[in-house]
């Protein structure tokens, strides 16, 4: 399952590297950060997410084949809040 997390208040987000393990992480289930591709890579459950910084916003990629629709886009709902938090500026969420 992919998404993608898109300004709508402009182009590109003023989210630095070092600001993705504040906000690139749900607030209601516990994740740690792991290794792998793409700019910001957690694991959820035994689910790894992973966070690329594309052209047109962050691409978020479940790799697992066990979580459901649900989830997910629960999971991925709870970003665009934390980036916004961290950067002051807005986005929605796009199922891909």
């Amino acid at each position: 399952m992919e998404f993608l997390i898109k300004r709508t208040d402009g182009d590109w987000f003023n989210l630095h590297s070092s600001q993705f393990d504040e906000a690139l992480c749900p607030s209601s289930y516990p994740s740690n950060r792991v290794q792998g591709w793409g700019s910001h890579r957690i694991e959820i459950d035994g689910c790894q997410v992973s966070f690329s910084y594309e052209d047109p916003g962050i691409l978020v990629c479940f790799d697992c084949p066990g979580i459901s629709p649900e989830k997910a886009s629960s999971i991925v709902d709870e970003i665009p809040k934390k980036v916004s938090a961290v950067t002051g500026q807005s986005s929605m969420v796009i199922q891909l």
